[in-house]
């Protein structure tokens, strides 16, 4: 592994060579087979993990023990930010779905070179600020979207343009779409029912294309 990894990542842009060399040297690497849990919620924070290849959610686990699915995050994106600055325990968990390789980067040597590196320090907060975004529609779509609604969202979320059309190529499952707008399985077949009915999307494998869905949803 190079440090094109490191260069590759948007907490990282801006960073001379010198200093990706060197946060390439502080990085362990790490594998982790499918199901494996990476982390869990309330776990003491240890340090910065970025995704070299493979996917992973991050996950919320209620009181009564449902799932809830915060992110799915791919190669060349991180997690385990936050911890390492407020010196909480991890507010998620992280589980990989498929066999992942990590970079791992010591709680210690991350928090020393963010200590000398305004550049770094800069990437970083504009990252925390774009995920707090993030949970900021996430909760709006929850107060003021009905199941049929948030569903749709989703979907527009992992959309990605490909060959004209828009394309969810992430394999989610009824279950996983479930877990991540707050209603049961049941519910969400419905929806996937109605919306196949509609015309609105269809399966091509384990893809699902979407058509005639609003901008505005997203």
């Amino acid at each position: 592994m190079t440090d094109a990894l490191f260069a590759e990542v948007p907490l990282f842009a801006g960073l001379s060579s010198d200093k990706l060399e060197a946060l390439e040297r502080l990085s362990l690497s790490r594998t982790y087979e499918r199901g494996a849990v990476i982390f869990r919620q309330g776990d003491p924070a240890d340090g910065l993990y970025l995704i070299e290849t493979g996917r992973v959610k991050l996950q919320l686990t209620q009181q009564d023990g449902e799932e809830v699915i915060v992110d799915l995050l791919g190669e060349g994106e991180y997690f385990g930010e936050m911890a390492l600055i407020d010196a909480e325990p991890r507010s998620t968990g992280v589980v990989a779905l498929q066999e992942t390789a990590i970079r791992y980067l010591p709680k210690a040597d991350f928090r020393h070179f963010l200590s000398r590196s305004n550049e770094l320090a800069q990437s970083l907060l504009q990252g925390m600020t774009e995920r707090l975004r993030n949970a900021n529609r996430m909760i709006e779509s929850l107060a003021t979207l009905d199941v049929y609604g948030r569903v749709a969202r989703t979907l527009m979320q992992y959309a990605d343009q490909e060959e004209g059309r828009l394309v969810v190529s992430e394999p989610l499952t009824q279950q996983d779409i479930a877990h991540m707008v707050g209603a049961s399985r049941e519910m969400v077949n419905r929806v996937f029912q109605d919306l196949v009915r509609q015309g609105l999307i269809r399966r091509e494998g384990r893809t699902i294309v979407l058509s005639g869905f609003s901008a505005e949803v997203a």
